[in-house]
């Protein structure tokens, strides 16, 4: 074993942990610790956020409009390059609620067979 063998080693052992730390990192980030959360010593505790921003909207390059959600409050905030203003204050509203529909026609047309339905440019 000569001298360039043991070199070849210790670069792939380095290269080996690199990549490993590496992935350690992003899964960390990405919240990937799956069953075994304890390991993160840096994550926070899984709980329900109470800070969100809901929605932005940029104004110009300087200053954008955001609607910030905290608790049960919606702010507006307009936050600008040398200073951020609270434009409004309100209760936030209930997040919609999506369920599955049935379609009309459908439900039409199984309680009356033989009733046609009409559509945009044809008649009858």
């Amino acid at each position: 074993m000569d001298q360039l063998d043991i070199i070849r080693y210790f670069a792939a052992l380095i290269l080996v942990l690199g990549l490993l730390g590496g992935f350690a990192v992003v899964a960390r980030r990405a919240g990937w610790m799956g069953p075994m959360p304890m390991l993160d010593r840096w994550s926070t505790p899984a709980r329900k956020r109470r800070l969100s921003i809901t929605e932005t909207l940029m104004l110009d390059p300087r200053r954008k409009v955001v609607i910030v959600r905290v608790d049960d409050a919606e702010h507006v905030l307009l936050l600008g390059a040398d200073r951020e203003q609270v434009l409004d204050r309100a209760p936030a509203k209930d997040e919609p609620v999506f369920e599955p529909l049935a379609p009309d026609a459908l439900d039409a047309e199984a309680e009356n067979p033989g009733a046609s339905i009409t559509r945009l440019g044809q008649s009858q």
